[in-house]
């Protein structure tokens, strides 16, 4: 059997982008049914024939109970897909277009053999549970934890490096919003955040609502009060959002308020969402959360359940990749004007030769005066300053582009590729090479035999 183009029935469909690839790569079938969409992966070798039908006996049905709305979702599915591929499964894939915050559930005459959800409710967990369907959650919420494995992004590494952002641009002011449409959701991104701030010495305000009063308010009602807690922040200070459907909220009651983003209020989406991040005026700086690798790792997981194979752990949380940014953040966060001269003018001339002596003649300052005012303010050196703003860019560069490493060293200022190692080493701990393996592939090989 081989595989059709759907492409144009997919797009009318609005299911993910990463599909639409898929397909026209040609190794996934569509066909809509009574349970929603259902996607077959087939395996590049797929045959007609005999062979084509023993095939079809191995065929596992997979439930994919996650939202269509958003980049969190839609990498998630491409994970799991690609997991699929990879391995050869022959997969059919029930999934329907969904928002990030509808309520699912399994039909009740589904008949399947796994199911990779996000699971935010008790009822789905439940359902799960009495079902005795093999099941992998992939919410940070942990209805059924003691019986259905998990896997999800960490969201205490997701504050942190959320944290350690805001602080190495200069910021010493800190408020964080939480999400206001999920009320049952303990919030251990924003509590991590809390801490990550105090350990280093520092406090951070919350927007902290009652949720039934403040879900019983009209859109208008709810940017009123927004506006209201904007306001009594300090000058400047740094935000966190629990995601970037909350951070656009945030900029939108900035705007009706004359706050400005990034100069007044710098604002950082916890959960990145590129729809959410380029509606919002000004564009929104996100956690990339690292979606497809978490799809993948589930998937993985999904697999060895099916199979009947022990997992090494339940609960695996993968690291974020890195912090997207965009325009809302995009501002340096030091009191001394001429210490921010400096920081920008690093910023922009970081891709060329640049010495400690090129920043002096543009910005009237002693030697003396520069090093002590960066170790002040940033807690490093200016030197350091330019490593790390290099180092930052090549990260971007590894992430977006298949750029050689060589290409990449040249565009970040790095005169030749040992010196992009050495640099990358010190501020990650790994060479550019083993973080994009790593970002191809944040999987273990393990071996799972085939069903």
């Amino acid at each position: 059997m081989k595989a059709r183009d759907y492409s144009a029935s997919i797009e009318t469909a609005t299911t993910p982008h990463a599909f639409h690839r898929a397909i026209r790569a040609e190794w996934i079938e569509l066909s809509a049914g009574d349970e929603g969409f259902q996607f077959i992966v087939l395996p590049p070798d797929d045959s007609v024939g005999a062979k084509g039908n023993s095939k079809m006996k191995e065929q596992k049905r997979i439930a994919l109970l996650i939202d269509t709305a958003t980049s969190w979702g839609a990498g998630l599915i491409e994970g799991v897909a690609e997991y699929a591929k990879v391995h050869g499964r022959r997969w059919l894939f029930s999934l329907e277009p969904r928002g990030k915050y509808d309520r699912m559930l399994l039909p009740e005459k589904w008949k399947g053999d796994g199911v990779v959800a996000r699971i935010t409710h008790r009822a789905l967990a439940e359902q799960l549970i009495a079902g005795r369907t093999p099941a992998v959650n992939v919410s940070w919420f942990r209805y059924g934890e003691d019986l259905i494995p998990r896997c999800t992004c960490d969201e205490a590494a997701a504050a942190e490096m959320a944290a350690r952002y805001f602080l190495d641009n200069g910021y010493r002011q800190f408020a964080y919003c939480g999400s206001t449409l999920r009320p049952s959701y303990h919030d251990r991104l924003g509590e991590a955040f809390v801490e990550a701030l105090q350990r280093v010495g520092h406090v951070c305000d919350r927007f902290a609502p009652d949720h039934e009063r403040f879900s019983r308010l009209d859109s208008e009602e709810q940017l009123a009060e927004l506006s209201e807690w904007l306001l009594r922040q300090p000058r400047p200070v740094a935000l966190l959002a629990f995601d970037d459907l909350q951070a656009r909220q945030i900029t939108e009651a900035c705007a009706q308020s004359g706050i400005l983003v990034p100069d007044d209020i710098a604002v950082l989406g916890g959960e990145h969402d590129e729809l959410s991040s380029r509606i919002s005026s000004p564009p929104l700086s996100g956690v990339d959360q690292s979606p497809v690798d978490v799809g993948y790792r589930a998937a993985e997981m999904l697999d060895q359940i099916m199979s009947g194979q022990p997992l090494r752990s339940t609960n695996v949380l993968l690291p974020p990749r890195r912090i997207i940014t965009r325009q809302s953040t995009d501002q340096v966060a030091v009191p001394d004007e001429m210490l921010a001269d400096a920081i920008r003018y690093i910023r922009d001339h970081h891709a060329g030769e640049l010495r400690i002596r090129d920043i002096l003649r543009e910005v009237p300052l002693s030697r003396r005066a520069l090093e002590i005012g960066f170790r002040r303010h940033l807690g490093r050196t200016p030197r350091e300053e330019i490593r790390r703003i290099r180092v930052e860019r090549a990260l971007a560069l590894l992430c977006d582009t298949e750029l050689p490493i060589t290409k990449i060293a040249s565009q970040c200022g790095f005169d030749r590729p040992e010196l992009l190692t050495r640099a990358f080493r010190r501020e990650l701990n790994a060479t550019p090479s083993q973080f994009r393996k790593r970002l191809s592939r944040h999987r273990t090989a393990v071996p799972i035999a085939k069903p």
